[in-house]
């Protein structure tokens, strides 16, 4: 190729040496900064690690049967943990789009009371005060007359139904994404890491084991992300950041938990208990209550990431190359 030829071809863009192919696009979840929601947060998860363990004897004599007997207890018990600390889906900043999450976005910006300090008049000194009313009328009519109570009291019940359905709607939501689509990649998932594949009677063991994964971790990552492209993505990258609620701590403790889990089944101890799937659900279920323990209680780790990053290096151009020579030189 002729040198003019050359001199006509546009210049390379510089490229940095190190370029992250995949940037996360997720905050880590809020905790409602309430006094319930923080006690609450720590009694769900002695709740769950006591419970598991009280269960521990009907596991080893009767595997498939109590662990399909423990999927409502412990739906029951992580659905009410979400409606109770954690804000839903679409009531916060999940996404990176605005900057960092700004504590306390997740309480409720909207309502009747906030709409009507909005819309309502100025408030003028002193006009809230209302004419005296006598005694006569006070023993005639009190506190209203009896189509106005009912009428108040048939608001407040409606009201109280109102919010009930908001938090219901998203938990059962999330309980049924969390129960039909992820089980079955985690289970193919312990298939490939080794679980059995023969006898075929004990896939359903693994169905079930992977059942109890899902709802233990996967469940409050539905009622906060949703579906959300960007949000699932980071988990599968493991890439969501750890937060105060201890949702993925106790994800990703889960996962490796029920991988350490695995090894006392391979020794030759020939204990009732080493039986697949035992020691893997129990080691998912301590390695849940450690990552939730972690985040949750001494707030360690939290806003950060697992660095999984896949970067590439490009070579060093020719006047790099010169620069470096010339220091071996030196």
């Amino acid at each position: 190729m002729s040198q003019a030829l050359v001199n006509l071809l546009p210049k390379a863009k510089h490229v940095p040496a190190a370029q992250r192919l995949l940037t996360p696009k997720t905050n880590a979840i809020p905790l409602f900064n309430t006094d319930l929601a923080h006690y609450y947060s720590y009694a769900h998860t002695l709740q769950l690690l006591v419970y598991y363990y009280l269960r521990g004897s009907a596991l080893v004599r009767d595997p498939l049967s109590t662990m399909l007997q423990d999927l409502f207890p412990v739906a029951v018990s992580q659905c009410l943990f979400c409606a109770i600390c954690l804000p839903r889906v679409g009531k916060w900043n999940s996404g990176t789009t605005d900057g960092e999450m700004i504590r306390g976005s997740a309480s409720a910006t909207k309502g009747p009371a906030l709409q009507k300090k909005k819309l309502g008049a100025p408030v003028v000194k002193g006009a809230a005060k209302t004419a005296p009313v006598s005694e006569g009328a006070r023993d005639k009519d009190p506190g209203g007359s009896w189509p106005s109570r009912i009428l108040v009291s048939h608001d407040l019940q409606m009201s109280a139904c109102r919010r009930m359905l908001t938090v219901l709607q998203p938990t059962t939501l999330a309980l049924i994404l969390s129960l039909m689509i992820p089980p079955v990649p985690l289970m193919v998932l312990a298939l490939v890491l080794g679980a059995p594949l023969y006898p075929t009677y004990l896939l359903p063991h693994t169905m079930a084991l992977a059942a109890h994964v899902s709802l233990l971790g996967t469940l409050p990552i539905f009622y906060t992300h949703g579906v959300s492209t960007a949000a699932w993505r980071d988990v599968s990258a493991a890439w969501l950041p750890f937060d105060e609620a201890g949702v993925w701590g106790g994800a990703v403790g889960a996962m490796v938990g029920g991988w350490f889990g695995a090894i006392p089944i391979a020794l030759d101890w020939d204990r009732e208990w080493q039986k697949w799937p035992c020691t893997v659900l129990w080691g998912a279920v301590l390695g849940w209550g450690i990552g939730r323990l972690v985040t949750n209680l001494l707030r360690l780790g939290v806003g950060r990431r697992i660095d999984l990053s896949v970067t590439e290096t490009l070579p060093p151009s020719g006047a790099e190359r010169e620069k470096i020579e010339l220091k071996k030189d030196d």
